[in-house]
């Protein structure tokens, strides 16, 4: 009898949910035909269990649900939780869901749900991988995997293959617990002898099987399996009543297990929120580590050790933390960080506005590093204090963090050198420095008239197309701070090298762009030069009314590759060098009193005064260009890496903890990867002027 209930308890081995709110029993996906028109088969998904067992569950952005799945899947920090304890039933794939503790705010939704009676507000959606075939169902094929390789989940609001959160795990009342210890000893029978299963899980959808009938014909079957007579009424009475008390008692030390693990993830996940120094969080780690608390309890705990560190703090500095002195208006990262920025005039959030900010770079420095002689070794007692007060922040890291901030501040605000007005929205991304095309496809002329009482529809034939190639280059640098610098308090010099690589940046794009144009290199698609003869955009007249009246109808007269057609395209933009910015202006603005009509002036405010450009980089004194609107015609094609339009910072030298300095200083690489490439010639003019 023993030997009979200890088979009965491998079958029984899956644990049971916690207290916590942190494990839900959960349908994954329900058979049949889905919302989205998609079959799902109980046959193939239930092959497929062990692929469903430990799969991972995630939480994603809308942006993230319609995106192109990434190539290295998804990210961790979008993960919430594991599927357990998964099992097949009548109507679907059935599983345990335990929520991680970084995702506690899934939790709180999911209990605060069920506590105010709201079902159904949050479900789960599969995404799995597999070979697709079809199935005909009411007359209609749809899409069905016949093969699962892999299998992940999301929370969504609104499933489609019906996959929801049904209860707590540790929710279930004494017939309820019967109930799922009965499912589960069911799906464990299923991998033993599905041939059992499959009998009596038919008989119990169909009704012609009860609760009672199922545990005796599964002791019968455990009897036969041990090498007992299975014929033997009171063996099989006595092992079904075995059964049965084991279903009815639950099983207490296994959930004591469970509440325990319940337990010191909620301990894990509180003290991380708390922000308390790590001294304090273990202590309160060793008191509540291997007991079963309430969470009122531990929250308890950690206010009063935070009314303890108020007092011992209030003068300023803490007992204990020898010559180490920590600022009771910066303690944590994030403030810190603030007093960083507003040193360096970083916009701050309003949140951390009444944060008091560094004066000078050197008192920045010994405040966070306790390093009063920089000399930029730590001793282990700084090294400590350092940790206990600002976590994994360093001098080097919260420099540059606030150096990066100011960067892209400045950079976003700074001039883009006409950048806008010859590439629009025509920005790319890219993945790699691998060769990018562009491809600008031919035009159709008009429609054919056709009678089709005696004619066809006729084939309108194929369009040419110019395609450009092009790759990314790889720009960036080193910018260097030295340790005399901290010395010396040299917080302008800092400012000023800071505010030097906007400029430097945004003028390196500018000149990517503009180059081309420049030099008239060659326009890959026909490798003609941008302007030229042949392109119907080259001219030779200096600016005046009547050259920029020329420009401005060859630029009309512009036809589509393939139809002849013309674009009618009409100029926005003229370029000049400042040294003709006189004549340019005065064309733009003279109204003369004409008496005849011939004497007037065409380009009287033709250009909007932002399309008046004076551009920095054209050193002819005579020569001009104009180009149209390039969200109408492309004309420069602009890619990033990942599209990352502002540079990235890092710290070059990657400090060691207890060195502030690698050979006497602090380095800061500056990477800005991107490339441009003209897609199009027939939006831009140019005059050479001999």
């Amino acid at each position: 009898m023993d030997e009979d209930l200890m088979i009965i308890g491998q079958l029984m081995a899956a644990k049971e949910g916690d207290a916590s709110g942190f494990v839900w029993a959960v349908r994954v996906a329900a058979f049949g035909k889905d919302l989205n028109g998609n079959y799902w088969d109980k046959d193939v998904l239930t092959a497929a269990l062990a692929q469903f067992e430990g799969a991972k569950v995630f939480c994603l952005k809308e942006a993230q649900h319609q995106a192109k799945p990434h190539r290295f899947g998804k990210s961790v920090h979008d993960l919430v939780g594991v599927l357990s304890n998964c099992t097949a039933a009548a109507d679907g794939i059935y599983a345990d869901l335990t929520i991680l503790p970084a995702a506690a705010w899934l939790r709180d939704n999911l209990v605060g749900c069920a506590e105010m009676g709201l079902d159904n507000v949050l479900g789960l959606s599969v995404d799995i991988a597999g070979k697709l075939g079809t199935k005909m169902e009411g007359g209609r094929k749809l899409p069905m995997l016949t093969s699962v390789s892999n299998v992940t989940v999301d929370v969504v609001y609104d499933p489609v293959a019906k996959g929801g959160f049904l209860k707590m795990a540790a929710a279930r009342q004494t017939g309820q617990e019967e109930d799922h210890m009965l499912h589960k000893l069911l799906a464990a029978l299923q991998g033993k002898r599905p041939d059992l299963y499959k009998t009596i899980d038919e008989g119990m959808q169909a009704g012609t099987i009860t609760d009672d009938q199922a545990i005796t014909m599964i002791a019968a079957a455990t009897v036969s399996d041990a090498g007992g007579d299975a014929a033997n009424g009171k063996l099989v009475a006595d092992l079904t009543a075995g059964i049965k008390e084991a279903l009815q008692a639950g099983q207490s030390t296994e959930l004591k297990e469970i509440q325990l693990q319940a337990c010191s993830m909620t301990l894990a996940a509180t003290l991380t929120a708390s922000k308390l120094p790590e001294p304090v969080q273990d202590k309160l780690r060793a008191s509540f580590t291997g007991v079963i608390f309430k969470e009122e309890s531990l929250q308890a705990a950690i206010k009063a050790e935070k009314e303890m560190l108020d007092k011992l703090t209030a003068s300023g500095s803490v007992s204990g933390a020898g010559d180490a002195r920590i600022n009771v208006g910066r303690e944590s990262s994030e403030k810190l960080q603030a007093a960083f920025d507003g040193m360096l005039g970083v916009q701050i959030a309003d949140d951390l506005r009444s944060v008091p900010i560094f004066t000078s770079l050197r008192a920045a420095y010994v405040e966070m590093t306790g390093d009063v002689d920089i000399n930029g070794v730590l001793n282990p007692q700084q090294l400590r204090r350092m940790q206990a007060a600002y976590g994994d922040t360093t001098f080097a890291y919260a420099l540059g963090n606030t150096l990066y901030r100011r960067l892209t501040q400045d950079y976003r605000g700074f001039t883009d050198y006409g950048v806008s007005r010859l590439v629009g929205n025509n920005i790319r991304n890219a993945t790699d420095f691998r060769p990018l095309q562009s491809i600008r496809v031919g035009y159709y002329g008009d429609l054919p008239t056709l009678d089709t009482d005696t004619q066809d529809y006729p084939d309108l034939g194929e369009v040419s197309d110019e395609k450009v190639e092009y790759a990314l280059k790889e720009k960036g640098g080193i910018i260097t701070i030295n340790r005399r610098t901290i010395i010396n308090d040299d917080l302008r010099a800092i400012q000023k090298i800071i505010s030097r690589l906007p400029r430097a940046a945004r003028r390196t794009v500018a000149r990517t762009v503009w180059t081309p144009f420049l030099t008239n290199a060659v326009y890959k698609g026909d490798n003609k030069t941008i302007f030229h003869a042949d392109h119907g955009n080259l001219g030779s007249t200096a600016y005046g009314i009547v050259s920029a009246q020329a420009a401005k109808n060859a630029m009309f007269v512009q036809t589509e590759p393939d139809s002849g057609e013309r674009i009618g395209l009409v100029p926005v933009t003229v370029a000049y060098p400042s040294e003709l910015d006189g004549i340019v202006t005065n064309v733009n603005n003279f109204n003369p009193q004409a008496v005849a009509v011939e004497n007037g002036n065409s380009m009287f405010n033709f250009f909007k005064p932002e399309g008046l450009f004076k551009n920095p980089f054209m050193t002819d004194a005579t020569d001009w260009m104009m180009f149209a609107d390039p969200n109408e015609c492309e004309i420069v094609e602009l890619a990033f890496l990942n599209g990352q339009q502002e540079p990235v910072m890092l710290v070059a030298d990657n400090p060691a903890n207890g060195q502030m300095f690698v050979g006497g200083r602090i380095q800061y690489k500056i990477m800005h990867d991107h490339a441009a490439e003209p897609v199009d010639f027939r939006g831009a003019y140019k005059a050479v002027v001999a």
